[in-house]
Formats: structure tokens, C-alpha cells, sequence
């Protein structure tokens, strides 16, 4: 029994040297690091970094939208609100005859129809358009 004690002390010993040791030779690693960089830094390797002293600008947004924002894309619907905007300002700008625009204001509302189809929200959905609020429709657009 006494023997047990003592292997099982001996074996705790152990365990307690090893995990100094793991210790110890990862704070020797962590300072070769350190000091590797502290040599870069004063030798000047980092002052000729773009955006030197400046904050580092990071995005919250994810990266798949950050990609896609990167490449102008936008979205059927976004696109469609775009195209549904201009013909807005087109036709309050320009005056027509009742039946051209009546025949406009229909194709309008038939892209307006196809809009609130498929943007992702319904809180994104827009009304119709008609002659009597044309002129208030293009500021809800832009």
C-alpha cells in the first residue's frame, strides 16, 4: 500500500514536471516570437504599411455580401426598384396624353407587381401607382 503511495507521487511528480515543461517551452516560443517581431518592427519593417497610424477598418458585414459588393451585384429586386424609380421620374418629368400614360402607368405597376413578388421582405413592398400619386410615388423609389 505504502509502495502504491509512492508510485502514485512519484507518477503526480511527474505529470507536475512535464506540464512546467510544457510551459516553459511554450513561453520560450511565445518570446522567440515576440522578440522576432520587436527586431522587424525596430529594423522598420512596418512603416511602410498602407494605412500606417490609421484605424483598421473592419467589416461587419459577411463575406459573401462583402464579394458581391465588391463586384456590383446587386439583386433582381434591387435592380427592378432601380428600373421602377427611373420610369417613375420619366413619367412625371415628361407629361402625356391620358391614354400613354394610362398604358405607362400599367406597364409601371406591372413591374411594381413583379417587385413585391420577390423582394426578400414584405416591409420592402411598395403600392401601385396612378395618376393621382405620381408625383408623390418617385421620392418612395430613390
Amino acid at each position: 500500500m505504502e509502495r502504491e503511495d509512492q508510485n502514485k507521487e512519484a507518477k503526480d511528480q511527474d505529470e507536475k514536471a512535464e506540464a512546467e515543461d510544457r510551459y516553459q517551452n511554450m513561453s520560450t516560443r511565445y518570446g522567440l516570437v515576440e522578440s522576432a517581431i520587436d527586431d522587424f518592427a525596430k529594423r522598420g519593417g512596418f512603416d511602410d504599411l498602407p494605412g500606417k497610424g490609421k484605424p483598421h477598418k473592419i467589416d461587419d458585414e459577411d463575406v459573401f455580401s462583402s464579394i458581391l459588393k465588391k463586384n456590383n451585384y446587386q439583386p433582381p429586386w434591387a435592380e427592378l426598384r432601380k428600373e421602377i424609380a427611373a420610369d417613375l421620374k420619366r413619367l412625371a418629368d415628361n407629361p402625356r396624353s391620358d391614354h400613354e400614360l394610362r398604358a405607362e402607368l400599367e406597364a409601371v405597376n406591372d413591374k411594381i407587381r413583379t417587385y413585391n413578388r420577390i423582394v426578400p421582405h414584405p416591409m420592402l413592398q411598395k403600392g401601385l401607382v396612378s395618376r393621382a400619386n405620381l408625383e408623390n410615388a418617385y421620392p418612395k423609389w430613390v
